[in-house]
């Protein structure tokens, strides 16, 4: 991917190293050189001829007159004198990366070239996403008077089931076991003796740290409900008995469909998450850096379609402040 011998700067000047741009600069620069591209962040002073320069504080930043590529970073616009700052060069850089699709077309509404200026989500550093959990304070019953059959249905159809993992509490819950291992899913099961010290405290602990709690019998209601309830788990439970007594009840269902279709929803929710994590990793920005600077192709499109954006946008801006007038005449003299 990184055919290239161009060394890089990464310029942090005006901040604290340990600030969120700085963090970024570091994970930038670990990427770079995983993939033997010569990188150093410091400040402006610190420069020493690479062919690329990034400039990851806009308000302090002079482009670097031996460096090929003077590419800048924009963080957020909050007041008037930053606004004008950065129109004031926006021709005077190769490349504008913004933190996203509605940054990059407040730019282009500013009057910035539409062939430099690219909306790059900010990179996340997480490298975990908690798995979705969904459970049931019931036993299992063989006669399928709880509607049981329902959630073997489901799991038997939905592709994307290895994405949740269950939790059972309850006894016999054993008997499906053999569905749930053939269908790749994830599952723990808990089952307590009666004589087990503070035995419902433990149930009710393991159903706290639930994301989803679902019931799926008319039979009057289940009193897990009160309980997820009573911790703030949202409910996905028949529709029936003193459920309906529960205000705001989250995903109430009244048929096979209704469950079905709530929790294809809760899935499909958990997949767009893991795959937004994915998308937008370290990695993938990096790489997204390095077709800008590089002159590679990239999708710079722009479907985004804010209403008012320039009005929304300023009329969130901070009000003049004598404060704000010195940042702005300090950041000028230290450029």
């Amino acid at each position: 991917m990184f055919n290239s011998n161009k060394k890089v700067f990464l310029s942090i000047a005006g901040m604290d190293p340990g600030w969120i741009v700085g963090k970024i600069a570091e994970d930038i620069k670990a990427y770079l050189e995983k993939e033997n591209i010569v990188c150093r962040y410091g400040k402006p002073g610190e420069y020493n001829d690479e062919e690329i320069c990034y400039h990851l504080g806009y308000a302090y930043a002079t482009p670097q007159k031996n460096a090929e590529i003077n590419s800048i970073f924009i963080t957020h616009i909050d007041d008037k004198f930053k606004e004008n700052m950065i129109v004031g060069f926006k021709d005077d850089f190769d490349s504008f990366i913004c933190m996203s699709q509605e940054d990059k077309e407040f730019l282009l509404q500013l009057g910035f070239d539409k062939n430099k200026t690219f909306g790059v989500t900010l990179p996340v550093r997480n490298d975990y996403v908690r798995p979705l959990n969904l459970g049931i304070f019931s036993g299992y019953y063989k006669d399928g008077r709880k509607n049981d059959k329902w959630l073997i249905d489901f799991i038997k159809s939905e592709k994307n089931i290895y994405l949740v993992n269950f939790v059972f509490i309850g006894p016999s819950w054993n008997d499906i076991f053999p569905i749930l291992l053939k269908n790749d899913c994830t599952f723990e099961w808990h089952t307590t003796s009666r004589q087990t010290p503070y035995e419902y405290k433990f149930q009710q602990d393991k159903l706290s740290k639930l994301d989803y709690y679902f019931y799926m019998g008319f039979d009057g209601g289940a009193m897990g409900s009160y309980d997820a309830y009573a911790y703030g788990v949202p409910l996905l439970i028949a529709n029936d008995g003193f459920h309906r007594d529960i205000p705001g009840i989250d995903l109430p269902v009244n048929d096979y469909n209704e469950f079905q279709k709530e929790l294809k929803k809760i899935i499909t929710k958990q997949k767009n998450k893991i795959d937004f994590f994915n998308n937008n990793n370290v990695e993938n920005y990096v790489i997204k850096l390095f077709k800008i600077w590089n002159n590679l192709d990239i999708d710079n499109t722009n479907d985004l379609n804010v209403e008012n954006l320039m009005s929304k946008k300023q009329n969130n801006y901070f009000g003049f402040t004598l404060r704000r007038l010195m940042g702005s005449i300090k950041r000028k003299f230290l450029k």
